[in-house]
């Protein structure tokens, strides 16, 4: 059966002919799901016969998965101390990440082929070549219809920030992790399947009006940076894929598109809904 799935206003096809291999959508993913077309991705799940073995490793995270390199393109190997020293899956993928196959041991063919860390690492290769960046931070819509995206490091207050902006919200795309992308000239934020603490993910978009380097502070205000702040301080919340330079060289490009698109500032703010009325009267007058 061929399942697919929209983000970053990617088209992901994930084809799963085996019956063996379960291919369920039960987790954050399922909102994702959309109709049948002309996929950006396409794969193919299949149970492994042998584990894949040769190439160069070009990135490792000394955790659950590592990257490696050959002729053939790239191989993503998933690990799992529960699971064994070997790969429970692997994902072999083309130059350019846009075809692949998925490889299950038999032990995990209920697992869905796109469980972590596959699906992030699958979108950060696609996006680092010439599709945008994904972001830690918090995406919020406003009632207008403007997206909002406060960025972050962990702990910096992205969940409480969705938590503050509550009925102010017509929707959070993400309390975590938000894509940015480039369509015609105007930045628009997606929507992920990958949330925080609030578990508050949608499979939407929204055009950026604005984007906040979150600070916590005894008081709330918007300072403005240079471009060149800005894109450092954004560029500490990507995915950089540090084993490609060219995909390096694209996301730092891109990070000053976006601040040269939309106003990006310090936001120094009180853990209180005050901030909330701060962001969106500097939007009333950024549009007047």
């Amino acid at each position: 059966m061929d399942h697919f799935l929209g983000i970053g206003g990617l088209i992901i096809a994930v084809r799963c002919p085996d019956a063996r291999i379960r291919c369920a959508w039960d987790g954050p993913l399922r909102p994702f799901l959309t109709a049948p077309a002309t996929p950006d991705v396409d794969l193919t799940a299949e149970v492994m016969r042998a584990t894949p073995t040769g190439g160069e490793v070009v990135f490792d995270s000394d955790g659950v998965w590592r990257m490696l390199r050959d002729s053939a393109g790239y191989r993503l190997e998933c690990r799992s101390a529960a699971l064994g020293p070997e790969p429970y899956k692997v994902g072999l993928f083309d130059e350019t990440f846009t075809r692949g196959t998925i490889l299950m041991r038999e032990n995990v063919l209920d697992l869905n082929p796109l469980d972590y860390p596959l699906d992030e690492v699958l979108l950060s290769n696609l996006l680092g070549r010439g599709r945008g960046v994904e972001l830690h931070s918090c995406g919020v819509i406003d009632r207008q219809g403007r997206g909002h995206l406060f960025v972050g490091v962990s702990g910096a207050g992205k969940t409480t920030t969705a938590r503050l902006w509550d009925e102010a919200a017509a929707g959070i795309v993400s309390d975590d992790r938000v894509i940015v992308r480039d369509h015609e000239g105007t930045m628009w934020m997606y929507g992920t399947p990958w949330h925080g603490e609030a578990e508050l993910s949608l499979a939407t978009r929204a055009p950026l009006a604005g984007v906040y380097l979150l600070v916590q502070s005894d008081a709330n205000a918007l300072r403005p940076l240079t471009q060149a702040a800005a894109v450092a301080g954004l560029f500490r919340c990507t995915f950089p894929l540090f084993y490609d330079s060219r995909a390096l060289d694209f996301t730092l490009s891109f990070l000053a598109r976006i601040a040269e698109s939309v106003p990006v500032r310090e936001l120094h703010f009180l853990r209180d809904r005050s901030v909330v009325d701060l962001v969106l009267e500097s939007a009333k007058g950024a549009a007047a």
